[in-house]
């Protein structure tokens, strides 16, 4: 067991929101998007229950790692969940070294989300009693678009990452955080979650 320094607690509350740049290059993220365009999108779902309610996320998903979603392209759709997944791996080791005890112990798959003009999350948190994620984590595919940012604590922190990056945190009841309402253009993220 490591032992704690006084430095390993000065920390505040919103350094554990992290944003890595430069994690998946941008022709990539082009090129998931481009692949789902024309796959059967679904309504996103809220809480433990898995509703759809429009009224408090207004977005449509793709799971990126269920195997009939996979077997429809399977080279590319394969090669892009690897490179996902190494990216993930990459970024959590990072995190842990800077935040030693986010322990991991298996992620949960990749979920592609779509925000249309009008769509937004309102606020909210990643955890639930059956499914306690510990961390949350999201890759950023485009930046053609207004509104749409991560607004953390009621607005106090607010995020527009670039192309590429990964916004990772911890997804328990102290992160209320929200997507704002897209303006204009269409937000496209990739999510997953660490239990």
């Amino acid at each position: 067991m490591p032992i704690l320094t006084n430095s390993a607690f000065e920390k505040n509350i919103e350094d554990y929101i992290v944003v890595y740049d430069d994690v998946l290059k941008s022709d990539f993220c082009d090129g998931v998007v481009a692949e789902f365009a024309e796959e059967e999108w679904r309504s996103t779902q809220v809480d433990e229950s898995a509703r759809v309610d429009r009224r408090i996320r207004n977005a449509d998903a793709v799971s990126l790692s269920t195997p009939d979603v996979i077997q429809k392209n399977l080279g590319v759709r394969k090669k892009i969940e690897d490179t996902l997944f190494t990216a993930c791996a990459g970024i959590l080791r990072r995190y842990h070294a800077r935040f030693p005890h986010s322990a991991v112990v298996e992620g949960m798959g990749f979920e592609l989300l779509r925000y249309s003009p009008g769509g937004y999350y309102r606020v909210h948190t990643d955890s639930f009693k059956r499914v306690p994620r510990s961390l949350a984590c999201s890759f950023t595919l485009n930046n053609d678009f207004e509104g749409g940012e991560w607004s953390f604590f009621g607005g106090a922190k607010v995020l527009r990452p670039a192309v590429g990056s990964i916004v990772i945190f911890p997804a328990n009841f102290m992160y209320p955080h929200e997507i704002t309402e897209v303006r204009n253009g269409t937000r496209y993220s990739i999510v997953t979650w660490m239990i």
